[in-house]
């Protein structure tokens, strides 16, 4: 994929950087960028807020309703604000981000590595 010079800028900003958002990876597929999974963190892939929601954990909540649910607030109400957005996110991450880790990284988990024993 051709990366522009403005996509350019923008990746040098944000390699080795946490990156708090909702349902990101059709952004870094735009990007054609892969940071390290552990710098992600995708409130639309975390199990915790799901819980804090009362969602079913199956399923991948709207950053609308989450946002709804846990904060009270609306959202995207009028038109689509990536501000809006991102500060929604962060919100979130912040509500949960005692739990986040142990919600979120199949790696942490004993399951994930019991094919090994």
């Amino acid at each position: 994929a051709v990366v522009s010079t403005q996509s350019t800028g923008i990746l040098r900003h944000l390699k080795g950087k946490y990156l708090v958002g909702h349902d990101l990876q059709n952004d870094f597929q735009a990007l054609n960028f892969k940071p390290h999974p552990a710098l992600v963190k995708d409130t639309s892939k975390c199990i915790a807020l799901r819980h804090l929601a009362g969602l079913d954990v199956k399923r991948k909540p709207s950053l609308r309703l989450l946002t709804r649910l846990i904060r009270g607030k609306d959202i995207q109400s009028a038109s689509h604000c990536s501000i809006e957005d991102a500060r929604a996110a962060m919100a979130l991450f912040k509500a949960a981000e005692d739990n986040w880790e142990d919600q979120t990284n199949p790696f942490l988990d004993d399951s994930y590595w019991a094919h090994l024993t």
